[in-house]
Protein backbone atom coordinates (compact mmCIF):
# COMPACT_ATOMS: atom_id res chain seq x y z
CA UNK A 1 0.00 0.00 0.00
CA UNK A 2 1.36 3.39 -1.00
CA UNK A 3 0.49 5.97 1.63
CA UNK A 4 1.51 9.62 1.16
CA UNK A 5 2.44 11.85 4.00
CA UNK A 6 -0.48 14.34 4.48
CA UNK A 7 1.93 17.14 5.24
CA UNK A 8 3.92 16.50 2.05
CA UNK A 9 0.72 16.38 -0.02
CA UNK A 10 -0.47 19.73 1.40
CA UNK A 11 2.92 21.32 0.73
CA UNK A 12 2.91 20.10 -2.89
CA UNK A 13 -0.55 21.50 -3.47
CA UNK A 14 0.45 24.82 -1.96
CA UNK A 15 3.47 25.04 -4.26
CA UNK A 16 1.32 24.33 -7.36
CA UNK A 17 -1.26 27.08 -6.62
CA UNK A 18 -0.84 30.83 -7.32
CA UNK A 19 -0.81 33.16 -4.39
CA UNK A 20 -2.97 36.30 -4.43
CA UNK A 21 0.16 38.41 -4.77
CA UNK A 22 1.30 36.45 -7.85
CA UNK A 23 -2.12 36.86 -9.48
CA UNK A 24 -2.05 40.61 -8.83
CA UNK A 25 1.41 40.86 -10.37
CA UNK A 26 0.28 39.00 -13.50
CA UNK A 27 -2.82 41.20 -13.83
CA UNK A 28 -0.70 44.32 -13.42
CA UNK A 29 1.68 43.17 -16.16
CA UNK A 30 -1.26 42.49 -18.51
CA UNK A 31 -2.71 45.95 -17.82
CA UNK A 32 0.64 47.62 -18.48
CA UNK A 33 1.12 45.72 -21.73
CA UNK A 34 -2.42 46.63 -22.78
CA UNK A 35 -1.79 50.30 -22.02
CA UNK A 36 1.32 50.17 -24.19
CA UNK A 37 -0.25 48.17 -27.04
CA UNK A 38 -3.49 50.16 -27.40
CA UNK A 39 -1.90 53.45 -28.53
CA UNK A 40 0.39 51.54 -30.88
CA UNK A 41 -2.58 49.70 -32.39
CA UNK A 42 -4.60 52.92 -32.66
CA UNK A 43 -1.73 54.68 -34.38
CA UNK A 44 -1.20 51.79 -36.81
CA UNK A 45 -4.90 51.70 -37.67
CA UNK A 46 -4.92 55.46 -38.19
CA UNK A 47 -1.95 55.22 -40.57
CA UNK A 48 -3.62 52.38 -42.47
CA UNK A 49 -6.83 54.41 -42.82
CA UNK A 50 -4.82 57.38 -44.03
CA UNK A 51 -3.18 55.25 -46.73
CA UNK A 52 -6.66 54.24 -47.96
CA UNK A 53 -7.80 57.88 -47.96
CA UNK A 54 -4.77 59.04 -49.95
CA UNK A 55 -5.14 56.20 -52.46
CA UNK A 56 -8.90 56.65 -53.01
CA UNK A 57 -8.76 60.42 -53.21
CA UNK A 58 -5.82 60.40 -55.62
CA UNK A 59 -7.69 57.96 -57.89
CA UNK A 60 -10.70 60.28 -57.97
CA UNK A 61 -8.47 63.30 -58.59
CA UNK A 62 -6.73 61.51 -61.47
CA UNK A 63 -10.18 60.74 -62.89
CA UNK A 64 -11.11 64.43 -62.57
CA UNK A 65 -8.05 65.44 -64.57
CA UNK A 66 -8.83 62.78 -67.20
CA UNK A 67 -12.49 63.86 -67.34
CA UNK A 68 -11.52 67.49 -67.97
CA UNK A 69 -9.15 66.36 -70.70
CA UNK A 70 -11.98 64.49 -72.42
CA UNK A 71 -14.58 67.28 -72.03
CA UNK A 72 -12.89 70.39 -73.35
CA UNK A 73 -11.49 71.23 -69.91
CA UNK A 74 -14.90 71.23 -68.19
CA UNK A 75 -15.39 69.84 -64.69
CA UNK A 76 -18.27 67.53 -63.77
CA UNK A 77 -21.11 68.86 -61.58
CA UNK A 78 -20.32 69.19 -57.89
CA UNK A 79 -23.78 68.06 -56.79
CA UNK A 80 -27.50 68.17 -57.51
CA UNK A 81 -29.47 71.35 -56.82
CA UNK A 82 -32.40 69.29 -55.54
CA UNK A 83 -30.12 67.43 -53.14
CA UNK A 84 -27.96 64.34 -53.47
CA UNK A 85 -30.51 61.80 -52.24
CA UNK A 86 -30.21 58.18 -53.31
CA UNK A 87 -33.14 58.67 -55.67
CA UNK A 88 -31.73 61.83 -57.26
CA UNK A 89 -28.24 60.35 -57.60
CA UNK A 90 -29.65 57.37 -59.48
CA UNK A 91 -31.82 59.55 -61.74
CA UNK A 92 -30.72 61.53 -64.83
CA UNK A 93 -30.04 64.43 -62.43
CA UNK A 94 -26.93 62.62 -61.27
CA UNK A 95 -25.58 61.58 -64.66
CA UNK A 96 -22.87 64.26 -64.75
CA UNK A 97 -22.11 64.62 -61.03
CA UNK A 98 -18.56 63.84 -59.94
CA UNK A 99 -19.53 61.02 -57.57
CA UNK A 100 -20.99 59.09 -60.50
CA UNK A 101 -18.77 59.90 -63.46
CA UNK A 102 -15.35 59.92 -61.77
CA UNK A 103 -15.48 56.52 -60.01
CA UNK A 104 -16.83 54.96 -63.23
CA UNK A 105 -14.07 56.61 -65.23
CA UNK A 106 -11.58 54.81 -62.96
CA UNK A 107 -13.44 51.49 -63.47
CA UNK A 108 -15.29 51.55 -60.15
CA UNK A 109 -18.93 51.90 -59.19
CA UNK A 110 -20.50 55.34 -58.95
CA UNK A 111 -22.83 56.45 -56.18
CA UNK A 112 -25.92 55.61 -58.27
CA UNK A 113 -24.78 51.99 -58.52
CA UNK A 114 -25.34 51.63 -54.76
CA UNK A 115 -28.81 53.19 -54.69
CA UNK A 116 -30.51 49.80 -54.32
CA UNK A 117 -27.86 48.37 -51.98
CA UNK A 118 -26.78 51.30 -49.76
CA UNK A 119 -25.19 48.97 -47.21
CA UNK A 120 -22.48 48.13 -49.75
CA UNK A 121 -21.72 51.81 -50.28
CA UNK A 122 -20.31 51.87 -46.74
CA UNK A 123 -17.75 49.15 -47.40
CA UNK A 124 -14.21 49.01 -48.75
CA UNK A 125 -15.43 47.93 -52.17
CA UNK A 126 -16.59 51.53 -52.69
CA UNK A 127 -13.94 54.01 -53.86
CA UNK A 128 -15.84 56.84 -52.13
CA UNK A 129 -15.76 55.07 -48.73
CA UNK A 130 -13.05 55.97 -46.20
CA UNK A 131 -12.70 53.54 -43.25
CA UNK A 132 -11.41 56.27 -40.93
CA UNK A 133 -14.62 58.30 -41.16
CA UNK A 134 -17.30 58.14 -38.46
CA UNK A 135 -20.39 57.58 -40.58
CA UNK A 136 -23.83 58.11 -38.97
CA UNK A 137 -25.00 54.98 -37.16
CA UNK A 138 -28.23 54.78 -39.16
CA UNK A 139 -26.59 55.65 -42.48
CA UNK A 140 -28.08 52.71 -44.37
CA UNK A 141 -31.65 53.76 -43.58
CA UNK A 142 -31.18 57.45 -44.28
CA UNK A 143 -32.52 58.91 -47.56
CA UNK A 144 -29.19 60.35 -48.63
CA UNK A 145 -25.61 59.07 -48.68
CA UNK A 146 -22.80 60.65 -46.68
CA UNK A 147 -19.44 61.61 -48.17
CA UNK A 148 -16.15 61.29 -46.30
CA UNK A 149 -14.44 63.48 -48.90
CA UNK A 150 -15.84 66.03 -51.34
CA UNK A 151 -15.01 68.20 -54.31
CA UNK A 152 -13.77 71.73 -53.64
CA UNK A 153 -16.88 73.87 -53.98
CA UNK A 154 -14.91 77.12 -54.27
CA UNK A 155 -13.92 76.28 -57.85
CA UNK A 156 -17.47 76.68 -59.16
CA UNK A 157 -18.71 79.80 -57.40
CA UNK A 158 -22.15 81.33 -57.20
CA UNK A 159 -22.46 84.93 -58.40
CA UNK A 160 -24.05 87.40 -55.99
CA UNK A 161 -26.01 89.03 -58.80
CA UNK A 162 -27.23 86.03 -60.81
CA UNK A 163 -27.26 83.39 -58.07
CA UNK A 164 -25.83 80.92 -60.60
CA UNK A 165 -22.58 78.99 -60.55
CA UNK A 166 -20.34 79.25 -63.57
CA UNK A 167 -18.78 76.04 -64.85
CA UNK A 168 -15.12 75.78 -63.97
CA UNK A 169 -12.56 74.78 -66.59
CA UNK A 170 -9.15 73.25 -66.06
CA UNK A 171 -7.66 76.03 -68.20
CA UNK A 172 -8.82 78.57 -65.59
CA UNK A 173 -6.72 76.97 -62.84
CA UNK A 174 -3.70 79.24 -62.48
CA UNK A 175 -1.65 77.00 -60.18
CA UNK A 176 -2.76 73.32 -60.42
CA UNK A 177 -0.05 72.08 -58.04
CA UNK A 178 -1.43 74.29 -55.24
CA UNK A 179 -5.17 74.37 -56.06
CA UNK A 180 -7.42 72.11 -53.97
CA UNK A 181 -9.33 69.43 -55.88
CA UNK A 182 -10.79 67.25 -53.10
CA UNK A 183 -10.70 67.40 -49.31
CA UNK A 184 -11.67 65.12 -46.47
CA UNK A 185 -14.81 66.43 -44.81
CA UNK A 186 -16.47 65.65 -41.52
CA UNK A 187 -19.58 63.67 -40.69
CA UNK A 188 -22.28 64.88 -38.29
CA UNK A 189 -20.94 64.15 -34.84
CA UNK A 190 -17.25 63.96 -35.79
CA UNK A 191 -14.91 66.02 -33.62
CA UNK A 192 -13.67 69.30 -35.06
CA UNK A 193 -11.41 72.08 -33.70
CA UNK A 194 -13.24 73.70 -30.78
CA UNK A 195 -12.67 77.22 -32.08
CA UNK A 196 -14.79 76.52 -35.16
CA UNK A 197 -18.50 76.06 -34.51
CA UNK A 198 -20.06 75.07 -37.85
CA UNK A 199 -21.50 71.57 -37.97
CA UNK A 200 -20.28 68.92 -40.39
CA UNK A 201 -22.73 67.64 -43.00
CA UNK A 202 -20.96 65.00 -45.12
CA UNK A 203 -22.11 66.63 -48.37
CA UNK A 204 -20.81 66.03 -51.92
CA UNK A 205 -19.19 69.48 -52.06
CA UNK A 206 -17.15 71.19 -49.38
CA UNK A 207 -14.65 73.91 -48.51
CA UNK A 208 -12.16 74.58 -45.74
CA UNK A 209 -14.66 74.88 -42.90
CA UNK A 210 -15.81 71.31 -43.69
CA UNK A 211 -12.27 69.89 -43.43
CA UNK A 212 -11.69 67.20 -40.82
CA UNK A 213 -8.56 65.83 -39.14
CA UNK A 214 -8.89 62.05 -38.92
CA UNK A 215 -5.30 60.84 -38.68
CA UNK A 216 -3.39 62.00 -35.62
CA UNK A 217 -4.46 65.61 -36.08
CA UNK A 218 -4.26 65.69 -39.87
CA UNK A 219 -6.53 65.21 -42.88
CA UNK A 220 -5.98 64.59 -46.58
CA UNK A 221 -6.31 67.13 -49.40
CA UNK A 222 -5.59 66.49 -53.08
CA UNK A 223 -4.51 69.08 -55.61
CA UNK A 224 -5.25 69.68 -59.27
CA UNK A 225 -1.96 68.18 -60.42
CA UNK A 226 -2.96 64.87 -58.80
CA UNK A 227 -0.82 64.83 -55.66
CA UNK A 228 -2.06 64.61 -52.05
CA UNK A 229 -0.95 66.22 -48.80
CA UNK A 230 -1.67 65.58 -45.13
CA UNK A 231 -2.55 68.89 -43.45
CA UNK A 232 -3.77 70.37 -40.18
CA UNK A 233 -6.90 72.52 -39.97
CA UNK A 234 -4.91 75.48 -38.68
CA UNK A 235 -2.96 75.44 -41.96
CA UNK A 236 -6.07 76.24 -44.00
CA UNK A 237 -8.49 77.96 -41.58
CA UNK A 238 -8.26 80.88 -39.19
CA UNK A 239 -9.69 80.57 -35.67
CA UNK A 240 -12.79 82.39 -36.96
CA UNK A 241 -13.31 79.77 -39.66
CA UNK A 242 -12.13 81.85 -42.62
CA UNK A 243 -9.89 80.35 -45.28
CA UNK A 244 -6.26 81.37 -45.03
CA UNK A 245 -5.34 83.31 -48.15
CA UNK A 246 -2.84 81.84 -50.65
CA UNK A 247 -0.23 84.50 -49.93
CA UNK A 248 0.09 83.03 -46.43
CA UNK A 249 -0.08 79.26 -47.01
CA UNK A 250 0.32 78.81 -50.79
CA UNK A 251 -2.97 76.90 -51.00
CA UNK A 252 -5.52 78.00 -53.60
CA UNK A 253 -9.24 77.26 -53.26
CA UNK A 254 -10.37 79.46 -56.16
CA UNK A 255 -9.32 79.33 -59.79
CA UNK A 256 -7.17 82.46 -59.62
CA UNK A 257 -5.44 84.28 -56.75
CA UNK A 258 -7.43 87.43 -57.60
CA UNK A 259 -10.72 85.84 -56.48
CA UNK A 260 -11.73 86.58 -52.89
CA UNK A 261 -11.45 83.15 -51.28
CA UNK A 262 -13.90 84.01 -48.48
CA UNK A 263 -16.60 85.77 -50.51
CA UNK A 264 -18.51 85.03 -53.73
CA UNK A 265 -17.69 87.03 -56.84
CA UNK A 266 -19.79 90.14 -57.66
Amino acid sequence: MNLENPRSLHAARARSAFTLMEILVVVSIILVLGAIALPVYTSMRSRANQVVAVNNMMQITAALIAYAGEHNGDFPDEGIAQGSSWANAASPLGDNVWYNVLPRLSHNKGLADYANTPARYYTKENLLFLPGAVYPVEQIRLPRPFFAFAINTKLQRKSRTTGQKAKAKMSQIVNPARTVAFLEEGMPGEVRPSAIQWAYAGDSKAAGRNFVERYNGRGVITFMDGHAESLETKTILTAAGLLVTPDKNNIYWTRTPEEDVNNPPP
